[in-house]
């Protein structure tokens, strides 16, 4: 559960120590000793009752193709829906209503037709917003991790140990905004949030190897989205043959229980 950390920590001190972590005999990272805890005040938690749920997809987006079709990874639920063209570089581009087109037939489908003069440069990802039926709960996890640097010598790694502790530090909060991850398949999902980073201790494993203790606090919301059939509420109880009418129980008196 902390990939997109380590990952975020590693393109972090390459973007700002290049001379000591790219290149020919760069100072190398490595991560291991994952582990973890829940908490005991989440470590049994119970799925609540189905209801409405926000859920968010990030489909590819081809500006020389715009049209679509596209297509939802969960069933909608009726109410407002919110779709943007987004870059990797942090632009967001709202889509009026007349620019989308909803399928009448297949409310998860829709397609795009951007208006005359919109400029679909560098986007590459239609982002919605929408809501639907779900059930869900929470989990709150303590993790420990070992982060090593090693290095050509022991003034190499004693500075390569100094310069990381400065760029982690005041960095912390991009770090944690960078952490987080989205994984589903069917109909289940997992969302992480890095929620806190410390420093917790560190250790001289060699003369050209040094070792830092992370410790972080990661919530997890986990969630199942009812199929378009789960989740209905009982309208009609009736006799085998019987059409909806009127009354909500219809039942012949012949049939017993």
């Amino acid at each position: 559960m902390l990939l997109a950390l380590e990952n975020a920590i590693g393109a972090l001190l390459k973007n700002a120590l290049p001379a000591l972590f790219t290149g020919p005999g760069a100072t190398t990272i490595a991560f291991s000793g994952q582990t973890w805890n829940f908490d005991p005040i989440s470590a049994d938690p119970m799925a609540g009752e189905p209801g409405p749920e926000d859920a968010v997809d990030n489909l590819a987006f081809d500006p020389a193709a715009p049209n679509g079709p596209y297509l939802l990874t969960r069933p909608p639920y009726p109410g407002p829906r919110r779709v943007y063209l987004t870059s990797t570089a942090g632009e967001l581009v709202s889509l009026g209503d007349s620019e989308v087109v909803w399928n009448a037939s297949n409310p998860a489908s829709f397609t795009i037709t951007p208006r005359p003069g919109r400029n679909l440069t560098g986007l590459d990802h239609v982002q919605v917003q929408y809501g639907v039926v779900a059930v869900a709960t929470r989990l709150k996890t303590l993790h420990k991790l070992t982060f090593q640097i090693t290095a050509s010598d022991a003034a190499a790694v004693e500075q390569a140990l100094s310069l990381s502790l400065s760029v982690l530090a005041l960095n912390r909060t991009t770090l944690i905004d960078q952490s987080g991850f989205s994984w589903s398949a069917g109909g289940y999902q997992a969302n992480g949030i890095l929620k806190t980073l410390t420093f917790s201790a560190g250790a001289t494993m060699s003369a050209t190897s040094r070792v830092l203790y992370l410790e972080a606090e990661v919530d997890l919301r986990l969630e199942h989205t009812l199929a378009a059939d789960e989740g209905k509420p009982i309208t009609h109880i009736l006799s085998p043959g019987k059409t909806p009418g009127p009354k909500p129980i219809d039942i012949e008196p012949a049939v017993q229980a």
